[in-house]
This record gives structure tokens, C-alpha cells and sequence, in this order.
């Protein structure tokens, strides 16, 4: 494959072999192929190259993100067995006034579809190598999304986990045993709503909420619904809205491991260090819903009587906790802090959060039009 390479040097990992070798066009990067060990067949490679050489739409799509003027450290090209070549941007910038690293993947006409945010620096794209994924899902994807590339495959808790590229549009397909279907998510922009359903979601009793964000789910037991993440103060909650005008609450409760509820599988009882975290530090929790949220993995527990949201980085470690609280619970000091220095303000959303440099309320003011976010420490010092 490489009759080109130089100073190769073998190690095993896991069940792969793993060749480290320079070629002549990228002497100064590094390349990584991956053999199965027990057929020596390739399943990967992947190399270190320079910006310039990155496909046109990737770089376009790059720079005109919201990460465009972040400073590009590397480039990685992965090459995988059974699909099409994905670009890893690595880029470091400021995220909410941090010093933050980005990786941003990439498919060969700029899609964007996956993005994880402080990887572990000696993540070695081992995990992305796709398993070989049973005929009868392939035929599914093919009969139902023609012309559809997979990305990427996981296969856990007993669950196939399907990512595309639908035209210009990713999905996430779960499979269940036997390989059978079980939903297709579609992350939508509140634009990309059908009108009829918007129109639903305003005239119901929910719309004061605040969107989070909307999911489109096909479905072989529940047939096509959306579902609206909604905040208001003190109550986050889920809907789903059928095209009928039926709108159901979900019930986030489930606690069977491995069961899917409507978002995938529940804890799945791994217990690995984010389940070994949450364990340590909130004692008793129930893992409801587990995701990735602008590349980070979010966990959704249930604790102490309310539900919680923990944010880890790619290196699993954790980034903050937070979840919602009543006006009522707000300390004393707090609500003296915010009357003193703005009067005539009227509270009218909060959350505590918890992260490893300490501790705060997120509250949110107004006065008319106006909005202001104020971070407070429990002795009531706006930080």
C-alpha cells in the first residue's frame, strides 16, 4: 500500500496492528495504518497534512464558520475501510473567554459532522474505526436513503448507531437486534420546521418556552414526530408533536439499562469514568439521556429530586454541572446583590452551575426590552 514509506515502526493496540511510517510528501507529518491483527487486513490510515492540501469546499466551510479565525494547529486525513475520507480540522481558540481546542471533522464537500472540544491529546482516532455493519442494514439505508454515505458506526449496549450524510443532511439511524430499525433523528433548525408543526407548537400551551432544540424523529413503532428541548424558568422539558396536533410530554424516567427511550439507549450500566464520576459526586443519580451538545458529551441525570446537566470534554474529564432553580431558592444575599445594583430589574430566569473553578447562580434579568446575565457567587459577589 505505501511501497514509499520510511522508518516504519509497529505496535499492537487492542486488536490492530499499527504502522507509524513517513512518506515522501509528508516528511514532516506523521502516518498512522491500522491492520486487523488476526487477518491483516487495513482498516485505517491516517496522516498529518498541511492546510493548503485540504479539499476546497473543507476549507471554505472552515473558514466561514464561527471557529474560522480560531489558529489551525494540525490537520489530520482519515481514511477508512468502507467509506469516504474524512478531514479533522484541530483549531485553538477562546471559547466563553477560555482557552479552548476544537477538533472539527469533516467530509470531502464540507459537511461538518462531528466536532469534539478538548480531545485527549493522545487520542489516536482508534474508535473511529468503523465495524463492518450487518447486510440488512446496509440494504435498509440504501432502499430508504439513496445515495447516502455512512460515517461513522458504534455499536453499543446491543445497538447499532448509523451516522450519514443524506445529501447534504446528517442523520443518526438506531438499529436494534437483528438489526432492526428502530428511528432516524434529524437535527433541525427552527427554519427547517414545517410550518403546520411551528404552528401547533404556537398555539399550544407551551409556547413560551424557550427552544432549545428541535429533532425530527422517523420511527417504526411511533411513526414521524418533532421533538422541541424547551427552557423556561425553573421547568426544562421535552415534546413531541405529531402532524395530527397531538402533542406528548416525554417521560425522561426510564431506568432499565440499555433500554432505549426515544433518544437512544439509558445508561447501559458501563461504568466508565463519567459514570464513575457522576457516581462519586452525585450518589444515587439516574442516568436518563446521554448525548453530544456543540462537542461536548452532555449527561442528563436525575438527582436529589430535579434533573441535572453534566458537560465533559473529549477527554472525559468534567466541564460543568448545571440545572435550574426557583426564585424562592435564590439565597438572600443573592437577591440583596441584585436589587442593590439593579433595581428596577425584574428577575426571570435561574440556574445554579458548578464547575471546577467554583460555584455560581446564572441569573438572567430584564427590564423592558432590555436582558442582562449576571453570574453570582452564593454570598452574593457578581462576578
Amino acid at each position: 500500500m505505501y511501497p514509499e514509506a520510511s522508518d516504519v515502526k509497529w505496535a499492537t493496540k487492542g486488536q490492530y496492528a499499527v504502522a507509524n511510517f513517513t512518506l515522501p510528501q509528508t516528511a514532516q507529518g506523521s502516518n498512522n495504518a491500522w491492520y486487523g491483527k488476526s487477518d491483516g487486513n487495513w482498516d485505517m490510515t491516517e496522516r498529518d497534512i498541511p492546510y493548503g492540501a485540504l479539499p476546497e469546499a473543507v476549507r471554505n466551510a472552515f473558514e466561514s464558520s464561527e471557529y474560522g479565525q480560531w489558529r489551525v494547529d494540525d490537520v489530520d486525513m482519515i481514511e477508512r475501510k468502507g467509506t469516504e475520507t474524512i478531514y479533522v480540522i484541530e483549531a485553538e481558540g477562546l471559547l466563553d473567554g477560555r482557552p479552548t481546542e476544537i477538533d472539527l471533522y469533516y467530509s470531502p464537500d464540507g459537511i461538518l459532522v462531528k466536532q469534539v472540544i478538548d480531545a485527549d491529546e493522545d487520542y489516536d482516532y482508534g474508535d473511529f474505526i468503523m465495524p463492518e455493519p450487518a447486510g440488512s442494514i446496509e440494504e435498509f439505508i440504501n432502499q430508504n436513503y439513496p445515495g447516502a454515505r455512512i460515517i461513522d458506526i458504534d455499536i453499543e449496549y446491543g445497538y447499532t448507531e448509523v451516522e450519514i450524510i443524506d445529501g447534504r443532511t446528517v442523520r443518526e439511524l438506531l438499529f436494534g437486534e437483528n438489526a432492526s430499525w428502530i428511528y432516524t433523528k434529524t437535527e433541525l433548525r427552527r427554519s427547517e420546521v414545517p410550518k403546520n408543526i411551528m404552528d401547533i407548537f404556537n398555539a399550544s400551551e407551551y409556547s413560551a418556552y424557550r427552544t432549545d432544540d428541535i429533532d425530527h424523529y422517523a420511527t417504526a413503532d411511533n411513526g414521524e414526530f418533532y421533538r422541541f428541548e424547551l427552557e423556561a424558568p425553573g421547568d426544562d422539558m421535552e415534546i413531541d408533536i405529531y402532524a395530527d396536533g397531538t402533542i406528548t410530554v416525554v417521560d425522561k424516567g426510564w431506568d432499565n439499562p440499555g433500554v432505549p427511550g426515544p433518544d437512544g439507549p439509558g445508561d447501559g450500566g458501563q461504568g466508565g469514568s463519567i459514570e464513575q464520576f457522576i457516581e462519586e459526586n452525585y450518589p444515587g443519580a439516574r442516568i436518563i439521556e446521554r448525548d453530544y451538545d456543540d462537542g461536548y458529551i452532555e449527561i442528563e441525570i436525575y438527582h436529589d429530586g430535579r434533573e441535572k446537566k453534566l458537560y465533559f470534554n473529549g477527554r472525559e474529564e468534567w466541564v460543568r454541572t448545571e440545572w435550574d432553580v426557583r426564585r424562592q431558592e435564590l439565597p438572600q444575599a443573592v437577591e440583596d446583590a441584585i436589587s442593590a445594583q439593579y433595581p428596577d430589574y425584574r428577575i426571570d430566569d435561574c440556574e445554579y452551575i458548578e464547575t471546577p473553578q467554583g460555584e455560581w447562580y446564572l441569573v438572567e434579568i430584564e427590564k423592558g426590552e432590555r436582558e442582562i446575565e449576571l453570574r453570582i457567587s452564593p454570598d452574593g459577589t457578581i462576578l
